[in-house]
């Protein structure tokens, strides 16, 4: 266990040094009270790096940080509640002529009351702290400011790429990968009875088992040989029935969460209905069932309707796993062993992610000590990549001494030295990124995150905090991915196994919405780091913390948790991300318990939930950041009380079906920044949109009702995103005789998609008011659509334009002022692809300027 203390400190410090927070500080009359706890917390941060870096080794240094931390929450948790009561006065302030019904719709405490409570509890926590900060120097700390921690975050351009550190092909693994491909590309066995030969890749963690897998299932060879090819991560969770949704996913990109009700007969007869007389190939990633039933089951699943001639045509499976008994279980004849890498090999890999390609010759000196630290890593690729990373560009020497010499290579280890080289990574991380990497154990093993789902579940928890007024947290939030994607802590999910709802991943990507994953051994180390934190749980799990501040889920029941009759007053966090079908029994008596017991709660997600009509009981839950009842199919209307929540910065309803009301007083939200709309409602003018001055991305999936956008979506000043998808008896946006607006009204709109609007006649007026924001601009299936606006050519800034199944649409004239145009993708509309040919259609001379032109008439 390691405990990360320095990092939640950071962001209390940087909260309370805020111009937001001074002025309320000023507000409510807590300056004084709030300057000298800020002083106590300085203090006591000069020390935290030390205690940190020697807790392993001094149980005593532990107990103290244990103790420090829970005060950190305690004065976090005060302040947030400083917070919320300033902005519930705001609320009441700003309401004008309904200031009598908000005052008590808000029901406000007394001023003077709260503020005595307030300081009170001001000064009890930082009595705490200063009593523990005296022990400092009896337990040998030293003080030590790490300027280090500070990360720069440069301003983003939208969409900002980044050549991520990353070797460029793998290195050694020529002879393993031939092998295996050989061995995909014999005849199956007519031994024994197994129908499907089992190729297992075995090798403990961090040797590159995956890595190989991915190598093999990618080679062109394989790719002509196999019609499916599958892939799928499994985990400790070998549920077979998960498994086969997964498959189904992998096979026909199906929508799991829409088909977790299906009944165990029905999984295989469309399992059946893909695979029967095709030769395919499944990969089953890192597979730890030692249970011969679980694998008998899922076999029987993939060909057991059908006799062995007519499945003993080639089809294959990939299995790697850490196991040799696992091996055994699931086909031992074919076991590919991967041994340590070579350390010559492993200095290629090393030198390839520590220097730009040939700068190694510049720096002999940091070479010979490269050599030295990747002895240490024991043949371990993952430990290798991770510390290649983590010194890339980095020319001091005394770092890589530093990194060389390191304690944290004398700890126990389980792994043969790699939790030791991915701690030293983890290490040199800033305070701020530790943190945020931490909260990513809260989701399972093998999670694939979206950044818009990660960003929004930092940011719920304050760590996205910046005191740059042009910096978005959900900039900073795209950086830190950015950052965790280069020095090897996430890595992408592979393009052709990202499907959403439907959506393949280049369409997601116009979405702006891209997917990470982490090695499970990065996983270990971030689950260490919130040990005592976060808590996996089930429903009669009784050996649950009281201090615990995250509780993930993984099955649900009728009835609610006991867990021991433990009062977790802490917990900040409640999710469902185990399977869609942990969520689906979630009853009314549980949602209850949830919002009587947890005053604290900063995140709830009950995505796939089952209930058809959400309790109004959100009265008491104004810290809620985060709110995700997003495939929620049977909900019919959101509360009432659900407008209390003026913190809530998400709200996730995509895919509610079934949801026909949503309350007018919406637009008490004012704190919003990301909203995800599905509803059945005919008209969503009612929930005042232009009171979301603070929304930066506002996305509308499958409304199928809505016969008209919002008129005052123009009002959306602070948006940065709008995503319009599959409403398909839209017609307009709004009165668009309401729509002129004065030459100096802007708006700050980057990215505008629209998919599947057949009846739309027309983009809206205002959109001209993002000339100087607008950056992509993409139009999907909108048949009816057949002119761009006359005012077109003054979105300057646009970088994009996609235009796909629009088959009546036509380019306007003077595109060439549109001169910071770089890609225009044109698919689907055969008549304007006919005209845009080069050199020879009649519109190529409006487009010719354009660096990079993509036509395809189907």
């Amino acid at each position: 266990m390691f405990l990360l203390v320095s990092g939640l400190l950071t962001n209390i410090l940087n909260r309370v040094d805020s111009a937001t927070y001074k002025e309320i500080s000023l507000l409510w009359g807590l300056k004084d009270e709030i300057d000298t706890l800020k002083n106590s917390l300085r203090i006591i941060n000069a020390f935290l790096v030390d205690a940190e870096n020697k807790q392993t080794q001094n149980n005593g240094i532990m107990e103290w940080l244990q103790q420090l931390r829970d005060h950190f929450f305690d004065a976090r948790d005060i302040l947030d509640e400083i917070e919320c009561e300033a902005l519930r006065n705001k609320i009441v302030k700003s309401q004008g002529s309904f200031k009598r019904k908000v005052k008590r719709f808000f029901s406000l405490s007394n001023p003077l009351a709260f503020r005595i409570q307030m300081a009170h509890k001001i000064k009890e926590i930082k009595k705490k702290i200063d009593e523990l900060a005296s022990f400092r120097m009896k337990l040998g700390l030293s003080e030590i400011h790490a300027s280090s921690s500070d990360v720069h975050v440069p301003k983003l351009a939208w969409r900002e790429t980044k050549s991520y550190v990353r070797p460029s092909h793998v290195i050694g693994r020529d002879q393993e990968k031939e092998k295996i491909i050989g061995l995909l590309t014999v005849p199956s066995s007519d031994s024994g009875n197994e129908i499907i030969d089992v190729i297992p890749i075995v090798g403990i963690g961090g040797l590159g088992k995956t890595t190989i897998a991915q190598l093999v299932y990618n080679d062109d060879r394989v790719i002509e040989n196999f019609f499916p090819r599958m892939w799928v991560f499994v985990s400790d969770d070998f549920d077979v029935k998960r498994l086969a949704l997964e498959i189904l996913k992998a096979m026909h990109g199906i929508d799991i969460d829409a088909h977790h009700n299906y009944s165990y007969d029905q999984l295989q007869n469309l399992l059946h209905e893909g695979l029967d007389g095709k030769k395919f190939l499944l990969v089953l990633d890192d597979v730890w069932n030692e249970d011969y039933r679980g694998w008998d089951e899922l076999r029987n699943l993939l060909v057991g309707m059908h006799d062995d001639e007519n499945n003993r045509i080639g089809s294959k499976i990939i299995v790697t796993t850490r196991s040799e008994k696992v091996a055994s279980i699931m086909g031992k004849a074919y076991k590919q062993n991967l041994l340590y890498l070579p350390d010559e090999d492993c200095l290629k890999l090393f030198l390839r992610c520590a220097f730009p390609a040939g700068e190694e010759n510049k720096h002999p000196r940091l070479v010979e000590i490269g050599k030295e630290i990747v002895r240490k890593c024991k043949g371990l690729p993952l430990a290798v990549v991770s510390l290649g990373c983590m010194l890339h560009s980095e020319n001091r020497e005394s770092v890589w001494k530093k990194t060389r010499d390191s304690e944290i290579w004398k700890m126990d280890q389980q792994n043969d030295g790699i939790l030791a080289a991915l701690k030293l990574s983890y290490n040199h991380l800033p305070s701020e990124l530790k943190r945020c990497f931490s909260y990513c154990s809260v989701f399972p093993k093998g999670y694939e995150y979206s950044n818009l789902e990660l960003i929004s579940f930092w940011m719920a928890h304050g760590l996205l905090q910046t005191n740059d007024e042009d910096e978005e947290a959900e900039d900073l939030g795209e950086f830190y991915i950015q950052e965790l994607v280069s020095k090897s802590f996430f890595e992408g999910v592979p393009e052709d196994q990202v499907v959403v709802d439907g959506l393949i991943f280049e369409e997601l990507k116009h979405l702006g919405i891209s997917y990470f994953k982490m090695h499970d051994l990065i996983n270990d180390l971030a689950v260490s780091t919130m040990q005592n934190e976060r808590a996996a749980v089930k429903f009669n799990s009784t050996n649950v913390r009281e201090n615990v501040q995250h509780l993930s889920f993984s099955d649900s029941r009728e009835g609610v948790p006991n867990f021991g009759n433990k009062r977790l007053s802490k917990v900040q966090t409640i999710g469902f991300w185990h399977a869609s079908e942990s969520a689906s029994a979630i009853t009314e008596p549980f949602l209850r318990w949830v919002f009587k017991e947890f005053r604290y709660l900063r995140v709830l997600n009950l995505q796939c939930s089952n209930f058809q009509f959400l309790p109004d009981c959100f009265n008491k839950m104004k810290h809620l950041r985060y709110l995700n009842l997003s495939y929620c199919q049977r909900m019919e209307k959101l509360p009432d009380s659900i407008c209390k929540l003026q913190n809530l910065e998400v709200l996730n309803l995509c895919r509610c079906v079934a949801l026909k009301y949503i309350p007018k007083n919406l637009r008490y939200l004012v704190s919003l920044r990301i909203l995800w709309i599905t509803t059945q409602m005919n008209d969503l003018s009612c929930i005042g949109f232009k009171t979301f001055s603070s929304l930066q991305i506002l996305i509308l999936w499958n409304c199928e009702n809505l016969t008209f956008l919002p008129h005052d979506l123009r009002h959306l000043t602070a948006l940065k995103r709008l995503s319009i998808e599959a409403c398909l008896e839209v017609t307009h946006f709004g009165d668009e005789a309401e729509q002129e607006i004065d030459d100096d009204y802007s708006l700050k709109l980057e990215q505008f998609s629209i998919n599947q609007l057949p009846e739309l006649l027309a983009l809206p007026n205002w959109l001209r008011r993002c000339s100087k924001t607008l950056r992509y601009l993409g139009l999907s299936q909108c048949q009816s659509l057949t002119a761009f606006p006359e005012w077109f050519p003054v979105l300057t800034s646009l970088e994009t334009l996609l235009i796909a199944d629009c088959p009546k649409l036509t380019l306007p004239h003077n595109m060439d002022n549109v001169h910071n145009l770089q890609n225009l993708k044109i698919f689907g509309c055969p008549q304007l692809v006919e005209r845009c040919k080069r050199d020879i259609g009649p519109d190529w001379c409006k487009i010719s300027h354009i660096p990079n032109i993509e036509l395809e008439s189907v």
